[in-house]
C-alpha cells in the first residue's frame, strides 16, 4: 500500500508520487501540468512531484509537444474542431503557447474548410423535412460551436442548404 502523501519519508512520497503520475500516463496521454495538478491534488509536495515529473519527461514519457500535434490531429479528425477550439482545449491542458501554435500550423487551411463542408453536409442529411432557412440556421449554429468562425460557417450553411435546393422543404410540397 503507497503511503498517504502526508506522511512517508521523501523516498517514500517519491515513489508514490511516480507510481501515480505512470499509472496516470497509463490509462491515457496527459500534459506535464495535468500530471502536476493531479499530484497536487493527491496532496503531494511540490519538492517530491516536481524532480519526478523532470524524471518522466527525460525518460520520454511526458512530451507536451507530440501532446498537442497528436491532439490536433485526433480531434480534427473525429470531433471536426475548429482551430480556435483546439487552442482552448490544449490552454486548459497547458500547453505552452509556442507549442499550441507549432501543432495548429500543421493544419492546412483547405483541410478546415473541406472538414466544416463536410460536418455540413452530413448535418444536412439529418435536417430532412426542415425548410431551407431552419436548415441553414442549425448547420451554421453547429459548424460555429465546433470552432468555425459566424462568416464561414453561414456561407457554408447557405451553399450546402441551398445546393440541396428546396428538394428537403417536403412538408411545403405536401400542401
Amino acid at each position: 500500500m503507497e503511503p498517504s502523501p502526508k506522511e512517508g519519508t521523501p523516498e517514500e512520497l517519491t515513489r508514490a508520487a511516480t507510481s501515480h503520475v505512470l499509472r496516470r500516463l497509463n490509462s491515457a496521454p496527459r500534459t506535464r501540468h495535468e500530471l502536476a495538478q493531479s499530484c497536487r491534488e493527491k496532496g503531494f509536495p511540490l519538492e517530491i512531484y516536481e524532480p519526478v515529473l523532470d524524471r518522466v519527461e527525460e525518460m520520454g514519457y511526458i512530451n507536451d509537444a507530440d501532446f498537442a500535434n497528436n491532439w490536433v490531429r485526433s480531434r480534427t479528425r473525429s470531433r471536426g474542431l475548429a482551430p480556435s477550439v483546439l487552442r482552448r482545449e490544449l490552454t486548459l491542458k497547458g500547453v505552452d503557447r509556442d507549442l499550441i501554435d507549432a501543432a495548429l500550423e500543421e493544419i492546412d487551411p483547405k483541410d478546415i474548410d473541406r472538414r466544416a463542408r463536410e460536418l455540413a453536409e452530413k448535418k444536412m442529411r439529418s435536417l430532412l423535412g426542415v425548410s431551407t432557412q431552419v436548415a441553414i440556421r442549425r448547420i451554421a449554429s453547429q459548424l460555429q460551436r465546433k470552432g468555425y468562425p459566424p462568416g464561414m460557417s453561414l456561407a457554408i450553411a447557405r451553399d450546402v442548404a441551398g445546393s440541396s435546393g428546396d428538394a428537403h422543404d417536403f412538408h411545403e410540397l405536401d400542401h
